[in-house]
């Protein structure tokens, strides 16, 4: 039996025996134990309950040598299946790879009232030691643990504004309470000690840019893995990497192509207890300065007969701190994803995307999008029809043998099915 055929029950008795959870973590997703008042009190103010949604794990994923069954957290019947189906024949071609990694996070003193630019670059050059030892002070935890100022930029814009730039290496979190308090601190120490006349200390505030905490992987899929009862498998590739070449011709395009990247993006992130909105802000605003509307890239190699995709996203994350150490389904997460870095989770969650954007463009260019989509979404429509237990499997067989499906198909349906009984 494969691994999407088997019951939740035993999925997680699979998992547990493999050695990706501990008897606790299994237990503990058996039971779905709902959040301590305490805890959801102290996560959000005004708090009422928790909003339940699908947590289940995509399969198939060799990232650099490695297998992983990645959680994922979504309310979309068929991200989790393309991202397995995605992975699975990137896994028959050899995996994906990472090219590169960075984990860097910008803090911003924002001066105005600038009048001379060549003075205030030459006091606050003057003064780097004194902003680093302030960095320190204002953290020393994060410098015991091997992170702190790794750069200090000093830019400057028009209409007297100014900007000094901490680059720091926020080691295992995402980083934002850090860079806010590094930020004030070295914002503080400036005005009182460096800014003359009108100049002023307008904010001082991390930057949720991601210019330097992205990530690039690549894959290569064989022809043979794209073929299918009426395409070859050149003739989907050449498909492929045509509609992904419009993309970046067609900013319309591209922003569905974008969302479907993301739907895996997201999902792992929401998983694993990271900032949606942070990554949001960070890609939208890589796209603003990017060259190519769209995120992937999609190439024929007809010479070794593969296709070859690549993926630089921005992913302001971590495996520490903020709601991930606070949720424990986050950290069930984390172990089934044998507790990686965060170089190592970024590199995971950047090859999800990837994975989908494969199975999303695959399916457009051969079947439709609607073909596999509408066969897992009917299982919603049963559910809307007001089905349960029993009754959501069969009139969800009864809705993917009739076309099309919809709401009042799936009531008349159930109607039948308890008519029987």
């Amino acid at each position: 039996m494969k691994f999407y055929q088997l019951s939740r029950a035993d999925r997680l008795t699979w998992l547990k025996q493999a050695g990706y959870l501990t008897d606790e973590s299994e237990q503990r997703l058996l039971a779905q134990t709902p959040l301590a008042e305490a805890v959801l009190s102290a996560m959000v103010e005004n708090s009422l309950s928790e909003f339940g949604l699908p947590m289940g794990v995509a399969d198939h994923f060799l990232i650099d040598g490695h297998e992983y069954f990645v959680p994922m957290v979504t309310e979309e019947p068929s991200v989790i299946a393309a991202a397995s189906n995605g992975a699975k024949r990137v896994a028959a071609s050899g995996g994906f790879q990472t090219v590169e990694v960075s984990h860097l996070l910008k803090a911003q003193v924002i001066i105005n009232g600038v009048t001379n630019q060549v003075s205030l670059t030459k006091r606050l050059t003057d003064a780097q030691s004194a902003i680093e030892t302030v960095v320190i002070e204002a953290h020393p935890s994060l410098q015991k643990r091997g992170g702190g100022l790794r750069q200090i930029e000093i830019n400057h814009f028009a209409d007297g504004y100014s900007e000094l730039a901490l680059w720091i290496d926020p080691v295992a979190a995402f980083g934002a309470n850090m860079a806010n308090t590094i930020a004030e601190a070295v914002g503080t120490y400036i005005q009182q000690a460096l800014l003359k006349k009108d100049e002023q200390v307008l904010a001082a505030v991390l930057s949720n840019s991601g210019e330097k905490m992205t990530v690039t992987v690549t894959c290569q899929v064989d022809f043979t893995q794209l073929a299918t009862a009426e395409f070859s498998g050149q003739q989907v590739a050449l498909k492929i990497a045509a509609l992904n070449h419009y993309a970046a011709l067609d900013i319309d395009r591209a922003a569905t192509e974008n969302k479907g990247i993301l739907n895996g993006i997201f999902a792992v992130g929401l998983a694993t207890g990271n900032d949606l909105r942070a990554i949001s802000a960070a890609v939208t605003d890589y796209l603003c300065g990017a060259n190519r509307p769209v995120l992937s890239t999609w190439q024929l190699d007809q010479h070794a007969e593969v296709l070859r995709g690549r993926l630089t996203i921005p992913l302001p994350v971590g495996r520490v701190g903020g709601a991930i150490n606070s949720l424990p389904n986050a950290q069930v997460s984390l172990e089934l994803l044998q507790h990686p870095s965060v170089e190592t989770l970024m590199s995971i969650i950047a090859s999800v995307g990837l994975a989908n954007n494969l199975a999303a463009l695959r399916a457009l260019v051969t079947n439709g999008i609607q073909a596999g989509h509408m066969a897992l979404q009917t299982a919603n429509l049963a559910i809307q029809a007001g089905a349960t237990g029993e009754e959501i499997g069969w009139v969800q067989q009864q809705l993917n043998q009739h076309q099309p499906a919809n709401l009042a198909l799936a009531q008349q349906l159930l109607q039948q099915f308890r008519n029987r009984g």
